[in-house]
């Protein structure tokens, strides 16, 4: 039986992390939190920042990209991005010199292997240079992370369709978007086709991939001012009942969770 875990190390505007483990590889998606935070949450699950094997970064905003320069040059852990990203960082980090030889570019939909586990970047649309999220595999085996788009395409959904665990974003029920505390333009921002996924938007995406293995759902990045787990909660709340649903917090992610192949 082959089988993966994840776990969300905190989800929001606050910071994002995620990792992904399977085998013996060990994966980081995103840091958006400081090295001592980072320590803190891992020790959480009982982990250790030298067990990581790669971090892979999915766009350059900071509740995203704040730790991983620090983290990566401490502890000599590659990293992977596209090259838009790398870009990006190559302008927002002072210290970019010192994490240079650590970078790997890679490209949406193409295939890359760590260690045990094939990853695969997936194009989604958001407001930054070449974001891209994340599926990983292993023995057939799939986990996936997709939050930081406003929109959903065909393509992602074909990626997105075969996996046994998800972390999803619910970042904003639209109604409290529209009468919030936001200005205007950000509003629009979130709001649009490169923002973030609202709750019927999210629902709509899972629903369309959802099949009789999915065991794990996350919901997270759930925005703080815009959304409220009930109304998450009454968007899935007919959600067929094979399939988990858990919420992803900012202050403290989620447990470990477990999925294997097939419904063993």
């Amino acid at each position: 039986m082959s089988r993966m875990e994840f776990t969300s190390l905190g989800s929001g505007s606050g910071g994002n992390c995620t990792v992904i483990r399977a085998g013996t590889t060990t994966l980081l998606i995103d840091c958006g939190f400081s090295r001592k935070e980072l320590k803190d949450r891992l020790s959480r699950r009982r982990l250790d920042i030298d067990q990581l094997d790669a971090i892979l970064v999915t766009h350059e905003h900071g509740d995203h990209l704040k730790g991983v320069p620090i983290v990566a040059r401490m502890h000599q852990i590659p990293v992977y991005a596209s090259r838009g990203t790398i870009d990006a960082m190559r302008h927002r980090v002072s210290t970019f010199e010192s994490v240079e030889k650590l970078l790997h570019e890679i490209e949406p939909d193409k295939t890359f292997r760590v260690k045990e586990m094939d990853v695969c970047p997936v194009d989604v649309p958001h407001d930054v240079r070449e974001p891209i999220q994340f599926v990983c595999r292993y023995k057939g085996v799939g986990v996936g992370v997709l939050t930081d788009c406003g929109s959903y395409t065909e393509q992602m959904v074909a990626h997105y369709s075969r996996l046994n665990g998800l972390l999803l974003e619910t970042n904003h029920d639209s109604q409290m978007l529209a009468t919030g505390p936001y200005p205007e333009r950000l509003k629009r921002r979130v709001g649009g086709d490169f923002g973030h996924l609202n709750n019927r938007q999210s629902r709509e995406f899972a629903q369309r991939i959802h099949h009789v293995d999915l065991q794990q759902l996350v919901l997270g990045h759930i925005s703080q001012h815009n959304n409220e787990r009930s109304l998450i909660e009454r968007e899935f709340d007919d959600f067929p009942s094979g399939t988990s649903v858990t919420y992803a917090s900012q202050t403290d992610g989620t447990e470990w969770l477990s999925v294997t192949s097939g419904n063993e």
